[in-house]
C-alpha cells in the first residue's frame, strides 16, 4: 500500500463520530475582540461589498494595494473600524478604517454563504476555502471544482460537502502542473467553520434584513416597477430604531425608504420629511450624507442630504 492509502486508512480510523459545526468571529460574545488576538493597524482604506468567503455577514475591504477578506465591523456600536481574519485558526487580524463604512456598503444584512469557509479534517489538516478563479479535475464527463486549499501534501477538496452525522467532501491530491490531480476519494470532516456574529451584531443583522423586506414594500406601494437590484441599509447603532434603505436598479435609477421601529415591527417613516429638519441630528448623521460628501461609486441619485 502506497502513502496516500496509508493516509486514506488513518483518516478512516481518525473519522470523529460528529462534525462540529463551529459559527466563528474575531469577537466575544458581548462584541470585544477576542483576547487571544492580536491587532495589527494597516491604516486607511476602504470596505466595497460583503461577499465573502463567510457569506454576507462580512465587507471586503482594500488598502493600499491589498485585499482584505473576510472583515468584520469591530463591535456592535457606530464605527469605521473593521477587523480582517485570514481564518478561524489565526492569532493575528487587521484593523482597517473604512470611512463611511456604515452608509456604503452599510450594515449587513445577509447570511447566506454557500460553503463552509474553512475546514478540519479528521486527521487534522486545515483546508481554506478559496475565492477566485477556480482550478478543476476534469475525469471523462465529469468536472470536479477545487473549493479548498490545505496545509498538508498538496491536499485540495473538491466542491460539494456531504452533510450527515458526518460531513464528507472529496478529496484530490496535486502532482504537478504535468500530471494535475489525483483523485482520492471522500474525507470525513471534523470541524466545520462558518463565519458567525455576537448576538447583538445578529440581532442587528436580523432587524436589518426585516427593514431591507419592509422597505422593499414601500417602495413598491408607490413604485410598482420599481427594479431594487442593489441594496443598501443603514441603520442607527446599536439601538437599530431608525433604518434607512437605499435601492437602485443595474440602470442607475434610485429608491429610498426611512423606517422606524416600534412595537418590534419596521414602519414607513416618510411623513418626517424633510429630515434634515424633522429627525435627531444624531440620526440624522447616521443615516445621510453629510452635504459635500464625495459621491459613492455605485450610489443612485437623487439620495438626501443632511
Amino acid at each position: 500500500m502506497g502513502l496516500l492509502g496509508l493516509l486514506a486508512v488513518a483518516a478512516l480510523l481518525n473519522a470523529p463520530h460528529t462534525t462540529e459545526v463551529v459559527h466563528w468571529s474575531p469577537l466575544t460574545a458581548s462584541g470585544a475582540l477576542k483576547p487571544a488576538l492580536k491587532v495589527r493597524d494597516v491604516g486607511t482604506g476602504s470596505c466595497v461589498d460583503t461577499y465573502t468567503t463567510v457569506g454576507d455577514i462580512a465587507y471586503r475591504c482594500g488598502h493600499g494595494h491589498f485585499i482584505d477578506f473576510p472583515c468584520w465591523r469591530q463591535g456592535p456600536k457606530a464605527t469605521d473600524y473593521v477587523l480582517c481574519i485570514g481564518d478561524p485558526w489565526t492569532t493575528r487580524a487587521r484593523r482597517l478604517r473604512a470611512p463611511g463604512l456604515l452608509l456604503y456598503p452599510g450594515v449587513t444584512y445577509l447570511d447566506d454563504p454557500y460553503a463552509p469557509w474553512a475546514l478540519e479534517l479528521a486527521d487534522g489538516d486545515r483546508c481554506r476555502l478559496f475565492q477566485g478563479a477556480h482550478d478543476a479535475v476534469h475525469r471523462g464527463a465529469r468536472e470536479y471544482v477545487v473549493d479548498y486549499y490545505c496545509d498538508k501534501r498538496n491536499l485540495v477538496l473538491l466542491r460539494g460537502v456531504r452533510r450527515g452525522r458526518v460531513w464528507r467532501i472529496g478529496a484530490a491530491h496535486y502532482l504537478g502542473l504535468r500530471r494535475g490531480y489525483e483523485l482520492l476519494g471522500r474525507r470525513a470532516i471534523r470541524r466545520a467553520f462558518f463565519g458567525g456574529l455576537p448576538p447583538s451584531m445578529e440581532r442587528q443583522r436580523r432587524l436589518a434584513a426585516q427593514a431591507v423586506a419592509a422597505a422593499g414594500r414601500v417602495v413598491h406601494r408607490d413604485h410598482p416597477g420599481a427594479h431594487l437590484d442593489l441594496t443598501w441599509v443603514r441603520l442607527t447603532l446599536p439601538d437599530a430604531t431608525w433604518a434607512y434603505v437605499i435601492f437602485s436598479s443595474t440602470g442607475g435609477k434610485g429608491w429610498f425608504a426611512l423606517l422606524r421601529r416600534e412595537h418590534r415591527t419596521w414602519h414607513d417613516a416618510s411623513a418626517e420629511r424633510p429630515y434634515c429638519r424633522r429627525l435627531p441630528v444624531p440620526v440624522q448623521r447616521q443615516l445621510f450624507l453629510r452635504p459635500h460628501a464625495a459621491k459613492y461609486t455605485l450610489a443612485p441619485p437623487g439620495e438626501p442630504r443632511c
